[in-house]
């Protein structure tokens, strides 16, 4: 439905969909097989380090 709503608001990139396609499989893969590998706590820790150094990139521009 997300996708749906913004492609009502706004352009589609279709140009993107392939690398987006491959961005999504390759984390889920790598995220499962370290979640597995390395277990839960990690993948918490690994997580929190980067939203919160998305967060900074998104204040600080």
């Amino acid at each position: 439905m997300g996708a749906l709503t913004l492609g009502f608001l706004a352009e589609i990139r279709w140009s993107w969909l392939p690398v987006l396609l491959a961005g999504s499989l390759l984390g889920g893969y790598l995220g499962a097989h370290l979640a597995i590998k390395k277990g839960n706590r990690w993948i918490k820790r690994a997580f929190e380090a980067i939203a919160l150094v998305i967060g900074i990139k998104l204040i600080w521009g």
